[in-house]
């Protein structure tokens, strides 16, 4: 349960989004970021620890080229999923359920350390941050690289710049009413009729998602089911700086995946780090 200066910031666990991994698998089987972080590996090397890596949408990719993986995550239903995954495509991943901000693996240290599918998101208050950066920084190899990519905050401004159709990268503001995403066939086969509300935190810079997906089943019965999910946004500066103080140098900052400045018009903001000394 996550609590920001005293107060509580979330009543659930964040993680409902993936409580069906088959599903999640469906919905978000894009190659984003694979390309990206597959470079990385070529240039670090092996061996290579995905964080929060789900179903192994970009660590089986990269296990694939040959080199050795691990990939760690919170959800056991998730890492079930990843280790058919793997075994299916005769790859050998290690799979190890832990939590980002406390786990331990020995003396094991990594070329390339990464999160993914802005996952650094999920650590929604500063310690949770911090304690996530001290883990990394103490499995990570002196030479290696530590990377990962996190939404670009945005704001409504009289330019009026349209939200993205996916309603991921959307302006920082609290929205009441449910906003209707186009309809999608989920990995059951069923229809699904999905709308969002949102709710802003300024203070806490959590952008809090509750999203509510309908469809029929057996018949004209109608069912429906609520999600929440909860994301920090960190601006460019104030990254810097937790980076800088948890002992950490950006090497290289970009604002997509083709390698682009970051601006305010950037929709993420993409670092790849080294050990400060």
């Amino acid at each position: 349960m996550a609590t920001f200066g005293g107060r509580q910031l979330i009543d659930h666990d964040n993680l409902e989004e993936y409580a069906d991994p088959v599903d999640y698998d469906w919905r978000y089987s894009s190659d984003t970021g694979v390309a990206f972080y597959s470079a990385l590996a070529w240039e670090a090397g092996g061996p290579v620890l995905e964080i929060a890596c789900g179903t192994g949408r970009v660590a089986i990719p990269i296990a694939r080229q040959g080199f050795a993986v691990t990939g760690l995550d919170v959800v056991p239903a998730m890492l079930d999923r990843a280790r058919f995954k793997a075994e299916a495509a005769g790859l050998s991943v290690r799979w190890v359920e832990d939590d980002a901000r406390d786990f331990d693996l020995d003396s094991e240290r990594f070329r390339l350390i990464f999160l993914t599918g802005n996952a650094f998101q999920a650590f929604l208050t500063s310690a949770d941050q911090e304690a996530l950066l001290g883990r990394v920084r103490a499995h990570l190899h002196d030479e290696g690289l530590f990377a990962f990519e996190t939404r670009n905050p945005r704001w409504r401004t009289s330019e009026g710049r349209d939200e993205d159709p996916d309603g991921l990268f959307v302006y920082l503001e609290t929205r009441a009413e449910e906003e209707a995403l186009p309809p999608h066939t989920n990995a059951h086969g069923r229809e699904v009729r999905e709308s969002r509300s949102r709710t802003y935190d300024h203070v806490a810079q959590v952008l809090h998602w509750t999203s509510y997906q309908r469809w029929h089943e057996g018949g004209a019965q109608e069912r429906t089911k609520t999600k929440r999910i909860a994301l920090r946004y960190t601006f460019p500066q104030e990254l810097a700086a937790l980076l800088h103080h948890n002992g950490f140098t950006i090497a290289r900052r970009y604002g997509d995946w083709d390698g682009e400045p970051l601006t305010a018009a950037s929709p993420s903001i993409i670092v790849v780090c080294r050990k400060r000394t």
